[in-house]
């Protein structure tokens, strides 16, 4: 039997606030942008280039990064890829996001007496 991998890792900074709603089943759904940033060099100069990184979060995670990320927290994320498509004016209009499943806050800065690098999160309370 074959096997295949479906995982991304990516290390970078929240592009916005989430985005918090509730879905109508009542599940709790966070959406953020993740800046990435890779430096290469083009014609013998130093080039630079930001991507740009759609993630999903469910659940916990999703009331985790509420309550946590605001943008410029760096982040180190774990999930998986996943396509879709929304539809504007007759038109699908393709979407690629991760769907994290495993998340580090990275940075120093506090909110309340905790520092984010003190959270610890268990995975049954990120995928609940």
């Amino acid at each position: 039997m074959s096997r295949s991998v479906n995982r991304v890792i990516l290390v970078g900074n929240a592009g916005s606030d989430p985005d918090v709603r509730e879905t109508p089943s009542g599940s709790t759904v966070a959406h953020l942008s993740l800046a990435t940033n890779r430096v290469f060099q083009h014609n013998g100069q130093e080039q630079r280039k930001t991507e740009w990184h759609r993630l999903t979060f469910w659940a916990g995670a999703a009331q985790t990064v509420e309550k946590w990320v605001r943008k410029g927290t760096r982040m180190y994320v774990e999930g998986r890829i996943e396509y879709g498509s929304y539809d504007r004016d007759g038109v699908a209009i393709p979407t690629t996001d991760v769907i994290v499943q495993e998340f580090v806050f990275l940075d120093q800065r506090t909110n309340g007496d905790a520092t984010l690098a003190d959270i610890e999160l268990e995975e049954s309370t990120l995928l609940d």
